[in-house]
């Protein structure tokens, strides 16, 4: 055994892994659990053992206490021999031991087991298995799937493992460890396709994991990424070791999580590692996950030791996974860009069609909302002295209570945006230094978003959210969002009050300003539009003349203004006695006209006699005093192209049997005759 001595003194920078590797490799020694103890560097452990009721080595978990004594003199017996031994722990599993020299001052020894003898020693695993307080008859059966051997058996595998050792001089073990780091290496150059094809992050790591098991046998693997709705880093295992992504507090994610750090670091001893959960180690290799100058995160290794070189190639894994992670990163961005995009464009298409505020500032807050996943919000507008900001569309608030708000510019929120001229962004509301308070109840978060809209450089409005629907907190992506809309949303609105002015200028150029009812430029512009469409679709159309009787009497004994109140009254009576599609306009003084589309002379004479029965029935003040005894109202009716086939013909026509009816006693409907005869239709 002396002999062999000299054979390693130059193999001093010999690494654990890569003896194991090469041990390992010889098929002899495939079944048993080894490692590798130096008095330098501590226990250095292979694989995992068959069995999950085994320790490294073939020691039992069960007699990892009661026989750690036994275990250490056996193993310095072996040393202080320098020759092979084989010995039986407690529970009636076989090791091995097989002692070498690193140097001449450095030993090592090579520790096998993981079988057992053919014969189980069942009274002694049940009295450990009460000590242990385990099912005896589950320890059985586990104990029972390991491989058998005897004594005799596993001293011959020692000797010749004790052989071999001196075989694996400089040049075979590192001919040797070249041969499987170039394996590895074009393994890993060929699932590098296969990482650039992955569809999502779940696919590059599942990569990544199966990768570091199947050629490093490396199944404590983990990644710490942002995950979930709010990107809060988590601990997510590659593999089966772990049941689920596990939370981190800050002092862990401290120590996993280093920007900074550009290469792999080794983590060891440290509180915060014990404290993991579902983990339990006591040394931890990290590697970050960079690309492109961004960290994305972090690869953990728990309890391992590589080779140098192997650490090369986890690090070569890693960048492209990283790489890959980054560009699917990228991809969502460019995504979510086209998505909001598109977004903008159809919003824009839509808020577009909207010519009132109120459905507007309505639109505005749905969508903005919907963009950035809020659930409650409002649209407050400056009023015109500019002191208070009222509500004027709400999102997740009853609508009257609302209404019923008012906020102080200068105070609130919403009232420093104003006073300010800048968007808010608060994360937490009793935090924040520029609006601490209390958190209101009818809110679920601490975090708000307000943003001013401006017209012609003065605010006029701010756009609030709050309650994002996932309880996360807004963010500065959030308000760059925001904020980018916000010239679009003013535009928008300033086009609609734009719109809204002209509508109302034209209103009033056709609008009677007594009545309400069309004036007689509109009538005469849409009398040529009706007769226009109903010559091309062949249609009807009558005209209805209404006057008055005895006005001007009435107007000697009420005044103008009773007058005027007289005509308010007629002409609200006219639009509620027209149909929906008839067209009611005031002609001049007491004087109405109708204009019924698509309506036969004998239809529209039901709508005249119900207008006139309607006016007849109705009481004004000091109507008795009138000749008749009431204010009433003569007609005269005339149709398209049987009385008139020309605006003028037919308001002519229209005039003249009111005339006719106004000359045989008033309060009475007349139809137009096509020979110049006018017939009486009916009479008070």
């Amino acid at each position: 055994m002396a002999s062999r001595t000299d054979t390693f003194d130059n193999l001093t920078s010999l690494n654990p892994a890569e003896m194991l590797e090469a041990l390992q490799a010889h098929p002899f020694l495939s079944p048993y659990a080894l490692a590798l103890y130096c008095e330098s560097r501590g226990l250095f452990c292979s694989s995992p053992s068959p069995s999950p009721l085994l320790g490294m080595s073939g020691q039992s978990v069960l007699c990892d206490e009661l026989c750690r004594t036994s275990h250490e003199n056996i193993l310095a017996q072996a040393i202080n021999r320098n020759e092979p031994m084989v010995y039986r722990c407690k529970t009636g599993l076989l090791n091995f031991i097989v002692p070498f020299k690193l140097s001449r001052s450095q030993t090592c020894c090579l520790l096998g087991g993981g079988v057992r003898d053919s014969q189980l020693n069942t009274p002694s695993i049940e009295v450990l298995a009460r000590e242990k307080n385990l099912n005896g008859l589950s320890l059985i059966e586990e104990l029972e799937r390991l491989p058998t051997s005897t004594e005799e058996e596993l001293r011959a595998i020692a000797e010749k493992t004790a052989a071999i050792i001196p075989a694996l001089q400089s040049g075979n073990l590192y001919a040797l460890a070249f041969e499987r780091t170039m394996l590895r290496l074009n393994a890993i150059i060929g699932l590098v396709p296969e990482l650039d094809r992955a569809a999502s992050a779940e696919q590059v790591l599942h990569l990544v994991g199966e990768a570091l098991a199947v050629l490093f046998d490396l199944s404590r693997a983990a990644v710490v990424l942002p995950t979930g709705a709010d990107k809060r880093p988590m601990l997510c295992c590659l593999g089966q070791w772990l049941s689920e992504p596990a939370a981190l507090n800050d002092e862990q994610l401290a120590l996993l999580l280093r920007p900074a750090a550009a290469r792999r670091y080794v983590l060891e001893d440290e509180d915060a590692l014990k404290r993991l959960p579902g983990v339990k180690g006591e040394r931890v290799f990290c590697q970050p996950l960079s690309a492109e100058g961004r960290f994305l995160g972090t690869l953990a290794l728990f309890d391992v030791e590589l080779a140098q070189r192997d650490l090369l190639l986890v690090e070569l894994l890693a960048s492209r996974a990283a790489l890959r992670l980054l560009r699917l990163e990228k991809e969502r961005e460019q995504a979510l860009e086209a998505a909001i995009a598109a977004q903008i464009i159809e919003m824009i298409g839509d808020l577009s069609l909207l010519d009132r505020r109120e459905a507007l500032f309505a639109r505005i807050l749905d969508l903005s909302a919907e963009l950035l996943r809020a659930s409650k919000g409002s649209l407050m507008i400056l009023d015109e002295d500019g002191e208070h900001l009222y509500i004027e569309a709400s999102k997740g608030m009853n609508p009257e209570l609302a209404r019923s708000m008012k906020v102080r510019v200068g105070s609130g929120i919403a009232g420093r945006v104003v006073s300010s001229g800048h968007p808010l962004l608060v994360n937490d509301i009793e935090k924040d230094e520029r609006v601490r308070s209390t958190n209101r109840p009818r809110f679920r978060t601490k975090s708000f978003i307000s943003v001013p809209l401006k017209v012609r450089g003065e605010i006029f409005a701010v756009l609030n959210l709050s309650d994002k629907e996932n309880q996360a907190t807004f963010d500065e992506p959030d308000l760059r969002m925001l904020c980018s809309f916000a010239p679009h949303f003013s535009a928008l609105i300033e086009r609609t009050e734009s719109l809204e002015r002209a509508a109302a200028l034209e209103e009033l150029s056709v609008t009677d300003p007594l009545t309400g009812l069309y004036n007689r430029r509109f009538l005469e512009r849409r009398l040529e539009e009706e007769i226009s469409r109903s010559l091309r679709q062949e249609l009807s159309l009558t005209l209805i003349m209404v006057d008055l009787d005895n006005f001007k009497h009435y107007n000697d004994l009420c005044g103008h203004l009773g007058g005027d109140k007289a005509l308010k009254r007629t002409a609200r009576l006219l639009r509620h006695s027209a149909r929906e599609m008839d067209i009611v306009t005031r002609f001049g003084g007491e004087e109405f006209c109708i204009l019924l589309p698509a309506t036969s002379k004998k239809e529209s004479l039901l709508v005249a006699e119900r207008i006139r029965h309607a006016i007849e029935k109705e009481i004004f003040p000091r109507e008795k005093d009138l000749p008749l005894g009431k204010l009433t109202a003569s007609m005269g009716i005339a149709s398209f192209p049987a009385d008139g086939n020309t605006p003028r013909a037919l308001v002519n026509a229209a005039d003249m049997a009111l005339y006719r009816a106004k000359s045989e006693g008033r309060n009475r409907t007349i139809l137009y005759d096509l020979h110049d005869r006018l017939s009486k239709v009916s009479t008070a």
